[in-house]
C-alpha cells in the first residue's frame, strides 16, 4: 500500500474499458456531483444556486464533453436562456435543466433533526 501511494496518482483510468485521463474524469466528476447535488436539493423544496465561479469553469467542461449524440439520452435539450445569465443558470440549461421560475415548496415547521 504505501508503494502505491508513493507513486502518486495514475495518469490514466480505464472507464468502460476505453482510457482516460484522470484529470478528464475528476472534471466530468465534479460536473456530475455539482448538478445532480443541485437536483437533489430542488426537489428536496432547497435550491441553491451553483457558485458562479464553480458553474463557469464546469460550464466549459460540460461543453467539451456533452455532445449531441447524449441529448435525449443522458441530458435534455438544451433550454434558452438570455445572454446574461449567471454561469450556474448557463450550465443548468446547457444540460437541459430549468433553473428559471422555480416554486420553493414551503420548509417544513420541523425537521428529523428536531427529535
Amino acid at each position: 500500500m504505501l508503494g502505491a501511494w508513493a507513486a502518486g496518482a495514475p495518469e490514466g483510468v480505464l472507464v468502460g474499458e476505453r482510457p482516460l485521463d484522470v484529470r478528464v474524469m475528476a472534471a466530468v466528476g465534479a460536473v456530475e456531483i455539482t448538478v445532480h447535488g443541485w437536483d437533489v436539493s430542488r426537489s428536496c423544496g432547497r435550491p441553491r444556486p451553483i457558485p458562479e465561479g464553480l458553474a463557469a469553469e464546469l460550464l466549459s467542461v460540460a461543453q467539451c464533453v456533452v455532445g449531441e449524440e447524449d441529448r435525449g439520452v443522458r441530458f435534455g435539450a438544451p433550454v434558452a436562456v438570455p445572454s446574461g445569465a449567471p454561469a450556474g443558470t448557463r450550465l443548468l440549461a446547457f444540460l437541459g435543466r430549468r433553473s428559471q421560475g422555480l416554486v420553493e415548496r414551503p420548509r417544513p415547521l420541523y425537521s428529523r433533526n428536531d427529535y
